[in-house]
């Protein structure tokens, strides 16, 4: 029904961890791990937890996501961030969720740092008051209402995210971004029939660490110019620079 999929980069020293978070889950779930950096060190702890191993020969986080999804063949499928942590009632949550004219189905989320949850912080909470049209219903269809989350800023964070595979024909990443990749993928399903499920529960935790691609692409800038590219998209470039400066000052949460 379900399948974790990790696109492992090099060698991460919280691999095994999330594995476990995984394997722990109170609905079992198929885990596979798939990357395009393989490593003796990838290839011997998918042996060791006797998971299926996937080797991508296309480099790129598109092509490393689009590769994972791939390879699912369940009806509901979850990139799963080899650095981040599972809640053991992720998988039950997000399959009880997922109807057939699901498109997406996402969840809270904890920003987790140093082995433990930090303190909610002001953009936590931006974020989610992005996601106020789900206070009315978990489930939203209106292609309006599914834009207007993504407006201001990626409330969505992609780990926490279960794709249903069967309503997705057609749908990859985009190659052009490598940041906002999926706040543009999010943006692209928006404009198709079927829903978003938001499930208003912490369950997965979302780790920030100095070796992060976040931290890293933070760091060259990549990041801002891509935001500001989405926000023009949606706005306009004269209302989308104002946009972009305010939504920048959040990202002093995804540095250490």
């Amino acid at each position: 029904m379900h399948t974790f999929v990790i696109p492992a980069y090099k060698e991460s020293s919280f691999l095994e961890q999330c594995i476990h978070s995984l394997l722990a889950q109170t609905v079992k779930s198929r885990v596979i791990i798939t990357t395009s950096t393989p490593t003796d060190y990838t290839k011997n702890i998918a042996k060791k937890y006797d998971l299926p191993y996937y080797i991508n020969d296309k480099r790129g986080i598109a092509n490393d996501w689009n590769f994972a999804l791939s390879k699912v063949t369940t009806p509901l499928a979850t990139i799963a961030h080899q650095d981040d942590i599972y809640e053991p009632e992720y998988a039950e949550n997000v399959i009880k969720a997922t109807n057939k004219n699901v498109l997406i189905t996402f969840t809270g989320y904890n920003d987790w740092i140093n082995n433990q949850r930090r303190p909610k912080s002001l953009n936590y909470f931006v974020k989610r008051a992005l996601l106020f049209p789900f206070i009315f219903k978990k489930e939203i269809k209106s292609n309006w209402f599914k834009k207007l989350i993504l407006k201001f800023g990626d409330p969505i964070c992609c780990p926490a995210v279960t794709f249903n595979i069967e309503a997705l024909t057609g749908f990859s990443f985009s190659s052009d971004f490598t940041v906002a990749l999926d706040w543009y993928a999010w943006y692209q399903l928006a404009n198709r029939e079927g829903s978003f499920v938001y499930i208003n529960k912490n369950l997965m935790n979302h780790r920030i660490h100095e070796e992060s691609e976040t931290t890293a692409k933070l760091s060259d800038g990549v990041r801002r110019n891509e935001e500001l590219q989405m926000f023009r998209m949606m706005w306009g470039k004269r209302t989308a620079s104002f946009i972009s400066w305010v939504y920048t000052l959040g990202h002093a949460d995804n540095k250490i």
